[in-house]
């Protein structure tokens, strides 16, 4: 096996518990080693320091797996890393079967994300080293995980681009309907497996949960609905009424099926920031509003445009809420932190005149558990908010 040497006090991160070491730390390359496979990694005093996924075509060269000299990054491995991954779910207080099973670094599997639907597995390899390691994680999974029927790949976005890797998807074991109906606390969703991202995003369902509870006999607003989760439980918690506006024709077609249902549900295509200044012209207002934008920053370089955006969005929420209601902010952008959040939320109540409180702060599920060590695993932040 190939070795890899660091620079000095290069290692610290990963004694801390960070997996990511870029190209900047290594300091010599023994061998010949293929992009993609396990090497060993030494420190300055070539002291070994763990095993690592190597790319040298990558920014983050090095994706550190394991520090245990004695434990090899086969079968086994992975089985261990899908066990730990599966116990956690089963204690933690999941009122669904629809879930992130594995979060990446916050799993110790750098690189991969699989969610799970009822009785199918959908699976994400962002990394060249877990390309070329699918089969071993596709095995661990079926060994690990009960009653699991089919498991589709999914092996999109940008991380495939950097790691010079093309989109791949498709069955990969078993077989995967094209639609499923998964529940999440009273609700009910038919969930498209092949569609955007996996399909649903579990990353949202305790604020889901929390929004429809406090929507009763209300008018719920909810913008960028996607498929219409936070509008199904609002409903199904006995709301008045609720309005969907999303950009995406399909989306809400999806949406359609899932409120089918319901009476009093309207539903609007448009872009939202046109949409919520027409709103607010026509002097429209709802008890509950709910801005859960796309990801407006995908990195730093985007912030202030990202922020100058949220603070437009937060000030047409608050002008479309009734005097005592809600609104809850949302931002799924790794770059945007929650003080970032509550800025463009704090300038867009001053613009807007009003007085307001935060009566919750809002985080991913806890199925997407965040690394102490890797910060970038937080990625979902928000706020509830009451207009005074």
């Amino acid at each position: 096996m190939s070795k890899i040497f660091i620079k000095k006090d290069r290692e610290r991160m990963w004694q801390s518990g960070h997996p990511w070491m870029y190209s900047g730390a290594v300091e010599k390359i023994e061998g010949k080693p293929e992009a993609g496979s396990v090497i060993e990694v030494y420190n300055w005093k070539k002291e070994f320091i763990g095993y690592a996924h190597y790319n040298k075509n990558s920014k983050i060269m090095l994706r550190m797996l394991e520090k245990d000299i004695n434990k090899k990054i086969d079968l086994n491995w992975y089985c261990e890393k899908v066990k730990e991954a599966y116990t956690l779910r089963t204690i933690i207080n999941i009122n669904s079967n629809a879930y992130r099973l594995i979060h990446s670094e916050s799993d110790s599997l750098p690189g991969v994300i699989v969610d799970r639907f009822g009785d199918y597995l959908i699976v994400q390899a962002a990394t060249l080293g877990m390309e070329k390691d699918k089969n071993l994680l596709v095995e661990a999974l079926k060994k690990e995980i009960p009653n699991i029927k089919g498991i589709y790949e999914k092996s999109e976005g940008d991380g495939r681009k950097l790691e010079g890797l093309p989109e791949v998807s498709g069955v990969i074991f078993g077989e995967v309907p094209d639609e499923i109906e998964i529940y999440e606390g009273k609700a009910k969703f038919t969930i498209d497996l092949k569609g955007q991202k996996t399909g649903f995003y579990s990353d949202q369902r305790d604020n889901r949960i929390l929004m429809g509870s406090l929507s009763k006999e209300k008018d719920f607003l909810d913008v960028c609905s996607y498929t219409g989760g936070f509008s199904l439980h609002a409903m199904v918690n006995g709301a008045n009424s609720s309005t969907l506006i999303d950009v995406s024709e399909d989306v809400l077609n999806v949406a359609k099926k899932n409120l089918k249902g319901f009476e009093n549900v309207e539903f609007i295509k448009g872009n939202i920031f046109n949409v919520l200044r027409d709103l607010v012209k026509e002097g429209r207002q709802w008890d509950v509003v709910n801005l859960d934008p796309p990801k407006l920053a995908p990195n730093r370089r985007d912030l202030d445009k990202a922020l100058k955006a949220y603070k437009d969005i937060i000030l047409n929420g608050i002008k479309l809420t009734k005097k005592g209601g809600l609104l809850s902010i949302y931002s799924c952008s790794g770059a945007v932190t929650s003080a970032d959040l509550r800025m463009a939320l704090a300038y867009a109540v001053k613009d807007a005149g009003v007085k307001a409180v935060i009566i919750n702060q809002l985080h991913q599920s806890p199925c997407h558990p965040i690394s102490v060590a890797v910060p970038e695993t937080e990625y979902l932040k928000g706020f509830l908010i009451r207009i005074i």
